[in-house]
Parts: C-alpha cells; structure tokens; sequence
C-alpha cells in the first residue's frame, strides 16, 4: 500500500495519460487516498474504460476526459469541463508522444511538430491553465511533469523525442520558479525504463529482458515504483522539493548504455 498521504483526501487531480501503465499507477495510488481523479486520455476507449470500471468497483472517485493533446481546443475544451467544479489541487502532466526508429535524417518537420505538441505545447497549455484556475482561488496546488533520460542524454533513433524531453527539463525549472511565488510546486520525475503497455508495443520480450539486464539494479520498474516516487512528490512530505529532476532510473544514468 506504501505510505499514507491523509493530505491528499478531498482533493482533485487530472493525470494526463491516466488510464494505462504509469498514468494509470498514479492515479490509483491518488484515488485509494480519497482523491477525485480525472483520467486524461485520446485514443484507447477499451482500455480507458477497463480503467475507469476497475476504479469504480474499488470505490474511487473517477471520471474520464477524452481529449488528443495535439489539438489546443480539445485541451481547452477539456481543461474547461474539469474546472466547472472549481480548481484542481494536483497535476501530473504523464502523457508524451514518441516514434521509434526516427534517426535525425528520418525525421521530418511533422514528426518534430507532434511530438512538439503533445511533449510541450500541450503540457505548457495545460501547466498555465491549471495554476491561473489556482491562483484565482487562492489554492496551494502541487505539480509533477514525467520526463526521462531522453532529457539529458543522447540516443539513436528518437531525436524528436530526446529533443522535446529536454527542453521539457528546462520548461519545468523556468515555470517552476514562477509558479513557487504563488504557493505551486511544480517538479518533474526523470523515468527510466519501466515495464508499460507502452514498451511492450515498442519492444519484444526478448528485446525487453536484454535491455532490462543493462540497468545497474538489474531489472525495469514496475509502474507502482515510478508511481510512488510522483505521490511523494505531490505529497507535503516534499514540500521543500521545487524545480527538481527527480532521477528514477534503477541508477542508468550511473552506467548509461550508450548502444541503445
């Protein structure tokens, strides 16, 4: 169960992402704590309502909010319907675009431009919406980004993605320092390699063990790892944590595999 969070009880917190691996973590461990989750989500309607389902029988309170990133309407739209009820108090900003096997010479101007706008476009609309909802309400919230080791060193095959997550990094510390003047803590979780729908869409279980093997601890997170590190995060356990890139990584960027 991890550790009690009684802080987190009547609040309201929209993941991006949430109804599948990380997201879907994240969101579980908010609602066994009496938090409202809005699940963010664009495409998979069976998986989403799988999830939805499954909080609901266990007695949280959820509700799903479909909505493609890539479009700034769809997110207003969105953000809007959420904010009927009044400002959120958490936000985790899960959700991020990548192709694989796109080199620097493979990538086109349209693939940077979508990864562009579900990695920062979307986060920075969602971000500055959500904490002017705050400020107007005089509401101390707390914020997490999910970036990875895609945002401090280079790989091949994913120049769109690693550009987008660094400049992801940065955005955080800039608004970070912002937003603290408000009483909004914002942070971000550095991700490693975690065991998601996600990655096994990408890699094959054979790809996935060796890859698994290259990590110092030996092996990928669980999704529940990565999830507990963004619930401490959003707790006032970290209430001095601001503008950090929180490493959890199975300690990769220790021993990077720079073949990958």
């Amino acid at each position: 169960m991890g550790p009690a969070y009684p802080e987190f009880k009547g609040k309201r917190a929209l993941i991006t992402g949430g109804t599948q691996g990380i997201g879907k973590a994240i969101a579980g461990r908010l609602a066994r704590q009496g938090t409202a989750v809005y699940l963010n989500y664009s495409r998979n309607d069976q998986a989403a309502r799988e999830t939805l389902d499954q909080f609901h029988e266990a007695g949280y309170a959820a509700e799903l909010c479909k909505a493609d990133l890539r479009t700034a309407a769809a997110v207003e739209t969105m953000l809007d319907q959420i904010h009927q009820k009044g400002p959120l108090d958490l936000l985790v900003c899960n959700a991020a675009y990548q192709e694989k096997n796109r080199d620097f010479f493979k990538t086109d101007l349209a693939l940077i431009q979508r990864t562009l706008e579900v990695n920062i476009l979307a986060n920075f609309q969602i971000i500055q919406k959500v904490a002017r909802e705050m400020i107007a309400a005089g509401c101390k919230g707390q914020m997490v980004m999910c970036s990875s080791g895609h945002g401090t060193m280079a790989f091949k095959g994913t120049f769109a993605y690693d550009v987008s997550k660094a400049a992801l990094n940065h955005f955080m510390r800039c608004a970070a320092l912002e937003l603290v003047e408000h009483g909004i803590r914002l942070n971000a979780a550095d991700i490693g390699w975690t065991r998601t729908p996600g990655e096994r869409r990408w890699f094959s279980e054979e790809e996935q063990n060796r890859l698994s093997r290259s990590i110092p601890i030996g092996r990928a997170a669980q999704a529940d790892e990565i999830a507990a590190v963004i619930e401490f995060l959003l707790s006032d356990q970290a209430s001095y944590v601001v503008g950090s890139l929180y490493t959890v990584d199975g300690g990769f960027v220790l021993r990077p595999n720079l073949s990958l």
